[in-house]
C-alpha cells in the first residue's frame, strides 16, 4: 500500500483529485463560511483549520458546532460584531473541542500560532509571521 501510495503520489491526476477534495471538502467551505461571517484571512485560516481537524458532521467539536458554541458568546462581524472578540469566541470554543479529544488536546497550534497573530491584530497574515506548534518554531517572511 505504501509503495503504491508513492507511487499515485507523482501522478498529476491524483494530486488534482486530492487538492479537489481538500478544496471542495475544507478549504472551500472554510472560505465561505469566513466571508459570511467578515472575518479576514486569519479567521479563514482559523476557519479552516478547525474544519480539517474536525470536520463539519454533526457531533458536538464539528466545525459548525464550534462555530454555534462561540455564537453563545459573541457576534461575528457580518451580525456587528467585533472581529476580534469574535475570534477568540471562536478559538476559546476551538479549544474547548480540541480537549474533548484525547488526540487533540496539545491545543498549541491555537494558542502559539493563531492566537498570537489574533494578539498582535494581524488579522490579515501579513509577513514576517512566526509560531510555535507542538514545540517547533516557524517563520515565513
Amino acid at each position: 500500500y505504501t509503495k503504491d501510495w508513492k507511487t499515485a503520489a507523482k501522478d498529476s491526476a491524483f494530486k488534482a483529485a486530492q487538492e479537489s477534495e481538500r478544496d471542495r471538502v475544507y478549504f472551500n467551505p472554510a472560505v465561505k463560511q469566513g466571508k459570511a461571517d467578515g472575518v479576514r484571512a486569519l479567521g479563514q485560516f482559523a476557519y479552516y483549520d478547525a474544519i480539517v481537524v474536525h470536520g463539519d458532521g454533526g457531533d458536538k467539536t464539528s466545525f459548525s458546532n464550534i462555530r454555534k458554541r462561540a455564537l453563545g458568546k459573541a457576534k461575528p462581524p457580518s451580525q456587528g460584531g467585533d472581529e476580534k472578540t469574535w475570534l477568540n469566541a471562536f478559538m476559546d470554543a476551538r479549544v474547548w473541542a480540541m480537549k474533548q479529544e484525547a488526540a487533540h488536546e496539545d491545543v498549541s497550534r491555537i494558542e502559539t500560532a493563531q492566537r498570537v497573530w489574533l494578539k498582535a491584530g494581524n488579522f490579515d497574515l501579513k509577513t514576517p509571521l512566526k509560531w510555535k506548534v507542538y514545540g517547533d518554531s516557524y517563520t515565513i517572511n
